[in-house]
């Protein structure tokens, strides 16, 4: 099935939602709606594939397989503290993000309403299409190392001067193109994003998606999913989601 499927090539069509329900949804402002369907599984034909990382695939063709689920979310457009021109939050624990959001009466956003977010209806590998585009995220800083003793000190100051030091993240919204198709902002590179997992097979509650600025092979589907929600480090942040509204419950 899935031979025929790739051969096919499945038009972004059949990627996207069946049509909406007739009443529309509605998102606060700062954020914007995700709403489609999220295939589990999803397969790509690489045409430049190096050192196990895979660079460009072929436009448009696309097999979805296992398990698919209906989303309709609401995503901050950027990274924490969701404000165009401000540095990402980073430093922080997952118990932390979830902690921030639920102060505005938000939440983390799970892997898949992320991942839907960042790949649109047509499932592209990266937010702006099918080949990587080094320059368009801040995808290709060169690794500066750390001190994870440092970062690990029980002074804070010396936890913020070696964060300071190897940052290399850019202020939200930053770079124009590096934005879905839905209008979410910096989802590929700057800082790695918390997300809640529903995926059995991962290890943890909670996972990273998204690379960071020296990650450039990493596109919508790539996840680090090795450290638990006490975890942070200099290069880790998160954004929100919600759920929507519909208009008429908007209106009252």
């Amino acid at each position: 099935m899935f031979l025929e499927l790739l051969l096919a090539g499945l038009s972004p069509e059949l990627l996207a939602a069946p049509p909406a329900a007739p009443l529309a949804l509605t998102c606060p402002a700062g954020a914007r709606l995700v709403e489609g369907v999220h295939h589990d599984q999803i397969e790509r034909l690489c045409t430049d594939l190096r050192s196990s990382h895979c660079y460009s695939f072929v436009p448009g063709l696309v097999a979805a397989e296992g398990v698919a689920t209906r989303v309709a979310t609401c995503v901050d457009e950027y990274e924490w503290p969701n404000r165009a021109g401000a540095e990402p939050a980073v430093m922080m624990r997952f118990v932390d993000a979830e902690a921030t959001c639920s102060s505005v009466g938000k939440r983390l956003c799970t892997e898949i309403e992320w991942e839907l977010a960042c790949e649109g209806p047509a499932a592209t590998p990266w937010p702006y299409g099918a080949a990587l585009e080094p320059e368009t995220c801040n995808t290709a800083r060169p690794y500066r190392p750390v001190s994870e003793r440092k970062l690990a000190s029980d002074d804070r100051s010396v936890r913020e001067a070696e964060t300071r030091r190897a940052w290399q993240g850019e202020p939200s919204g930053t770079r124009a193109g590096c934005v879905s198709p839905f209008g979410v902002h910096d989802l590929v590179g700057n800082v790695e994003e918390w997300v809640a997992s529903s995926r059995p097979i991962w290890p943890w509650r909670s996972a990273l998606k998204g690379g960071f600025w020296s990650k450039p092979w990493v596109g919508c589907r790539g996840t680090n999913e090795n450290h638990g929600p006490t975890f942070r480090f200099y290069e880790v942040g998160f954004r929100c989601c919600s759920d929507p509204r519909s208009a008429a419950a908007g209106a009252r």
